[in-house]
């Protein structure tokens, strides 16, 4: 065992130096922002390098023997941020080593003297401090008195680019410094907004805030809340904290705009029976009778400086375009302006916003070609002229202009974070650069007010895990990873043990992630593959094949059981791949109109097109019969008002026209009962997310988990049928206030 390093004010390790008489952290004498309690949490481990500080220890170290509400997340906080800091790896530890339920271990060696002369003044103790990087292109109203009750959580409204069966990790996410007890804080990173002066706060704490608009003085705040019965609108008056609800609970809210007076509020809202086919509806800002002014909206509004018109984004199913389309205030006069060609056309999209000058707007789109990006399209207002300001793999989420029309602030997926923080992108040059580097996850809704000194947004946090329960009594599901490593999706592997991953949500084609292998018990955990940005996984046969986000091309990949030996099977817009019962076939999907279902030989050879006639928007992978002779999945048709709803169709994996259809509620992860006769998949009731079946003969559908919380990502059963899989967890999410960006 290593010993003890004496008290030394000064602590050095690598390239770093701790000085806790100043409480700051310093990188060749530069110092670098940590907050004050994962500062403590560092300076402890450090003074025990080699040794186990168990949770317990950390515990009593930041607060004693006194009752902290929530000391558990303040402690993976801590550790997270520090990791963050420091550029360490949970799963391959230079700086701190994670043991499982115990605590962690601190790795290098570290000294007590020698300790630089900062390169700058000191920061007093608790400032966050961060230095630039350099420039980057990246590859029926109701309104009581009281506010909201903290509603039981489910999955919140999947933006366009998820499946209906993947978190939304990332478009929303807990204030994690909030829960750490910090309060109010800087931004990190100076863009072309000044960090010195942001202030972020929280709007709504722990409401499961769903969507966000600010009004243009700033005074008022709109935001949906998820409560059991679906979403409800919530109206803030930000001075005072005070709230009133002023829509109800039901569908699914995709934007939220005022307009330019304050006194309405312009609502993007979901069909009750399909929410991927929207309206916009226009309600005054305290409440009261609600007007449709547009079918068919896939975006929030924007509206032109003098108020006039606002501009929105249409999809163009079976087609991959997008209308850009302006419109008068009341909805009238509603014309194209441009057409996007190559967007994807999932569903719901970021959203536009018109210039302070009135003579451009900005919209983000993802492009569908043989490799996919994110770009931020200029549109010229005069003439409907569409230029490239700005490209890169990871998703971009809503702009808002600053002030003097010179920049636009925006969420973006940071590579060095792995994680989606706020950006600027100048115009007309199109450079980026970081503004925020914190623990948060930035969701793609941004508002700002008229003076463009304060911005609203929303930041959450996912915590996925597996489970498992026996097929004889579900109800004896128990979780069997425990750590902060998010587990999306699970399947039986080979030789009995477990498979769990998941790639981000937010990056081309799914990746990001990587693929896990474990014991039935979830020990042993370990890396199963090298091969980076994993996304959708199916074991198959003595293979595993997953798809890979590869410069920015997504690729089907083959791996042997021991994860080596890779081999690519097919490339382009695919997603969803699902392996036949008997290993020789992977099926999948492409994600460009119209849609079909492919199937490749597992051993290689050319794909074959196996679907065709699938309808105009097929979701969720495809799920494949035990007997390997039908192929079931989840579509709609485009343009029916009111939607039609979701339904499932039943062909021959040879192909051919459906044998059967049947009408479903559900929220995706289809699959075949293993007896054959039904279909289950997962359906969010009550507030919480629960597996069903459908028998295919027809009737009720039946309840199968019994859960009355949280979320379940993903399914599947083991290859023997006793077991049901689960990665099962919660999302929770709120609305942050950021300040004084000007």
């Amino acid at each position: 065992m290593a010993s003890p390093v004496p008290d030394s004010p000064h602590v050095r390790f690598g390239s770093y130096e701790l000085d806790s008489s100043a409480g700051r952290l310093l990188k060749e004498g530069i110092p670098v922002k940590l907050q004050p309690q994962p500062f403590r949490v560092l300076l402890l481990l450090t003074r025990r390098p080699g040794e186990v500080v168990t949770r317990e220890e950390i515990r009593r170290h930041l607060w004693g023997d006194s009752t902290f509400v929530d000391f558990e997340r303040g402690i993976n906080f801590s550790i997270n941020q520090i990791r963050a800091v420091l550029c360490d790896n949970a799963e391959k530890p230079r700086y701190i080593e994670t043991l499982p339920r115990v605590g962690y271990r601190f790795i290098p060696p570290v000294g007590g003297d020698g300790l630089r002369k900062p390169a700058s003044p000191a920061a007093p103790f608790g400032h966050v401090y961060d230095w630039p990087r350099a420039p980057q292109q990246l590859a029926q109203s109701s309104i009581p008195s009281e506010g909201p009750s903290s509603p039981a959580r489910r999955q919140l409204p999947e933006p366009w680019w998820q499946h209906r069966n993947v978190p939304a990790v990332a478009i929303v996410s807990v204030v994690v410094l909030i829960a750490a007890g910090l309060g109010a804080r800087r931004l990190l990173r100076p863009g072309h907004a000044d960090p010195n002066n942001l202030q972020i706060s929280t709007l709504a704490h722990g409401q499961s805030v769903t969507d966000v608009a600010i009004s243009p003085d700033g005074r008022y705040a709109v935001y949906g809340v998820l409560e059991k019965a679906g979403q409800a609108l919530w109206l803030r008056q930000v001075a005072t904290g005070s709230d009133v609800r002023i829509l109800p609970a039901g569908p699914e809210f995709h934007g939220l705009a005022f307009s330019p007076d304050g006194n309405y509020i312009y609502v993007v809202r979901s069909d009750e029976k399909d929410q991927q086919f929207k309206y916009l509806y226009l309600i005054p800002a305290l409440g009261g009778t609600v007007r449709k002014l547009i079918t068919d909206v896939d975006s929030l509004v924007s509206f032109s400086p003098d108020g006039q018109h606002f501009v929105y984004e249409r999809c163009i199913p079976p087609r991959n375009d997008i209308e850009l389309k302006v419109a008068n205030a009341d909805g009238s006069d509603d014309h194209v302006l441009a057409l996007l060609h190559d967007g994807s056309n999932f569903g719901w999209l970021p959203g536009p916003t018109w210039s302070p000058d009135g003579k451009t707007i900005a919209v983000p789109v993802l492009l569908r070609g043989q490799q996919e990006r994110w770009v931020l399209d200029i549109v010229s207002t005069a003439n409907g002229n569409v230029r490239e300001l700005y490209a890169a793999p990871g998703a971009v989420g809503r702009p808002v202009w600053l002030s003097g029309g010179q920049s636009l602030l925006l969420q973006h997926y940071d590579p060095m974070l792995h994680r989606h923080q706020l950006w600027t992108i100048s115009f007309p040059g199109g450079a980026a650069r970081p503004v925020t580097n914190d623990f948060m996850d930035y969701a793609m809704q941004l508002d700002i007010t008229r003076d463009h000194r304060t911005a609203i947004a929303i930041t959450s946090k996912t915590a996925a895990h597996v489970w498992v329960a026996p097929a004889s009594d579900l109800s004896q599901a128990h979780q069997i990873t425990l750590d902060e490593i998010p587990m999306y999706f699970v399947a039986e592997a080979l030789d009995g043990k477990l498979m769990a991953g998941g790639g981000d949500p937010f990056l081309t084609g799914g990746g990001g992630g990587r693929l896990w292998i474990m014991n039935s018990d979830g020990t042993q955990r370990s890396q199963f593959t090298d091969i980076q940005n994993v996304g959708w996984f199916t074991p198959c046969g003595r293979f595993v094949v997953f798809t890979s986000n590869q410069s920015e091309t997504i690729n089907l990949m083959r791996v042997n059981r021991d994860g080596t030996h890779s081999t690519k099977l097919a490339s382009g817009n695919l997603w969803a791949p699902v392996c036949s019962p008997d290993g020789e076939f992977v099926f999948y999907e492409s994600v460009e109109h119209p849609q079909k279902i492919w199937k490749v030989p597992v051993g290689g050879g050319a794909p074959v097109k196996v679907g065709e006639d699938l309808a105009d928007q097929v979701d969720d992978r495809v799920a494949i019969s035990p007997d390997g002779k039908f192929l079931a999945y989840m579509y709609t048709q485009y343009g029916h008002v009111p939607s039609h709803g979701w339904s499932v169709a039943v062909i021959p994996t040879s192909g051919g026209r459906r044998v059967r259809n049947l009408k479903v509620s559900a929220d995706g992860c289809l699959h075949w009962s293993p007896d054959g006769k039904g279909l289950q998949y997962l359906l969010t009731k009550d507030g919480a997310v629960n597996v069903w079946e459908q028998p295919l003969a027809g009737g009720q559908p039946k309840q199968l988990t019994r859960f009355t919380s949280g979320q379940i990502f993903d399914f599947n059963w083991s290859a023997d049928y006793t077991q049901l899989l689960l990665a099962r967890g919660s999302v929770s999410s709120d609305a942050v206030l950021i300040s004084d960006i000007q």
